[in-house]
């Protein structure tokens, strides 16, 4: 049994999608096989949901709260996780280190390895790169963790790329994105009680899941939506979602003499999300880079697509991966607005259109995003790594015929990574 800690900075309940990513992997990693502990930071809600989810196999410990910032008046506080993993590491309860974000589980990862040798495995979803990028002491640590990781999982393609512009060998990344719990995501009848609370009986609706903050693209979408109004008069607009952006939104819709037509619902509970998706006719996010923050997969379109929906998505980050445009929806400019307007008032006026899309979509979930591959995929890797640990150094970096586990790739398919 592989014996494995995941270091990282939030875990579930906090909401986003790299969590979510992160708990669906390792909750299938910790088997018979493998031994997993979360080491993480206390969020609201975190101890009854480690009550429900912990298990033999998965331990879940939380330690201080979450770095406010990287300012270094805050850098102290690493010290609680860097103290809970070094006691692991010396009491042997460890074999690899994961670390699913660069500050701190990245630099601490780094640390263990050069003071005992640990192995450990770096995440990059693409923007731990573009944050990092204009900030003149994080660059030079971050291209060390990754340059000094035993291997990197990239969570997508767009991932993958910035890992190669900043001289990380292809050899050594290992391709692993999302999958969706088609299950749980699938197209259902809409709950009417719900329906008849937002207002939304006879109308098409578009819906967007995200929190409100500038790199969701909320306010392009606004604007779009603004422009359809007279076009589709029973079109609704049905926001999911809270952050700091909420009364710049809120004021945007009343600018835009839309506010009547929009609903922001604020907070959503995770288990109620399966019930939102099927409210809608097209699920949209006009996802765009702001200030180096930007989506590196986009897993509400796959969840979207699994529930049978049309998506629309910003051609940002790493959306192709999630959606592919003209077969399951369509990657637009985020910053054209007259462009999305057009595409949301031909989709809503063709009900072909939105079923063929759908449909496509619904496909390719169920098809090519089992979160079961993905785990076996990270067992794998991890398992090569814990073992290279052990054997005796050769001359060559690169051993003539050595093969790497098979990767998961944009359509989730196996193949042996390049």
């Amino acid at each position: 049994m592989s014996r494995i800690i995941l270091l990282t900075d939030w875990y579930l309940p906090h909401a986003g999608g790299s969590r979510v990513y992160y708990h669906n992997l390792y909750s299938l990693l910790a088997t018979d096989e493998d031994q997993v502990t979360v080491l993480t930071k206390n969020v609201p809600g975190g101890a009854s949901f480690d009550e429900e989810h912990s298990k033999g196999t998965l331990q879940i410990v939380r330690r201080s709260t979450p770095l406010p910032s990287l300012n270094v008046k805050h850098l102290w506080k690493i010290a609680l996780p860097l103290y809970e993993a070094g006691r692991r590491i010396l009491t042997g309860r460890v074999d690899i280190l994961h670390a699913g974000d660069l500050y701190p589980p990245g630099a601490i990862a780094l640390l263990m390895k050069r003071l005992g040798g640990l192995p450990y495995i770096a995440y990059c979803h693409g923007e731990d790169i573009t944050l990092t990028e204009i900030r003149r002491f994080q660059r030079p640590v971050r291209n060390s963790i990754y340059a000094q990781a035993d291997a990197i999982v990239a969570a997508c393609e767009y991932a993958r790329q910035k890992l190669l512009e900043i001289g990380i060998s292809n050899d050594r990344i290992t391709k692993i994105t999302p999958g969706v719990d088609a299950d749980r995501f699938q197209p259902r009848p809409a709950d009417e009680a719900l329906v008849r609370s937002l207002g939304l009986e006879n109308k098409y609706v578009l819906l967007t899941i995200a929190r409100l903050v500038p790199r969701k693209g909320h306010a392009s979408a606004l604007r779009a939506f603004a422009q359809i109004q007279q076009r589709v008069p029973d079109a609704i607009y049905l926001i999911v979602g809270t952050g700091p952006e909420q009364a710049q939104l809120e004021q945007l819709s009343r600018d835009l003499g839309i506010e009547g037509r929009v609903r922001f619902t604020g907070y959503v509970a995770e288990h109620l999300l399966p019930v939102y998706y099927n409210l809608c006719d097209v699920f949209l996010m006009m996802n765009q880079e702001s200030d180096g923050d930007i989506e590196g997969f986009g897993m509400v379109f796959l969840e979207a697509s699994a529930s049978g929906k049309a998506v629309i998505g910003g051609r940002s980050g790493g959306t192709a991966d999630s959606i592919v445009d003209g077969k399951t929806g369509f990657l637009l400019d985020p910053l054209d607005t007259r462009a999305l307007a057009a595409k949301l008032e031909w989709l809503l006026k063709n009900d072909q259109a939105r079923r063929s899309l759908g449909e496509a979509g619904l496909l390719r979930a169920r098809r090519d995003f089992s979160w079961i591959s993905r785990a076996e995929t990270l067992r794998t890797l991890s398992n090569e790594v814990i073992k290279r640990r052990h054997l005796p150094p050769v001359r060559s970096a690169r051993v003539k015929g050595t093969r790497r586990p098979a990767a998961v790739d944009d359509e989730g398919q196996g193949g042996v990574a390049v």
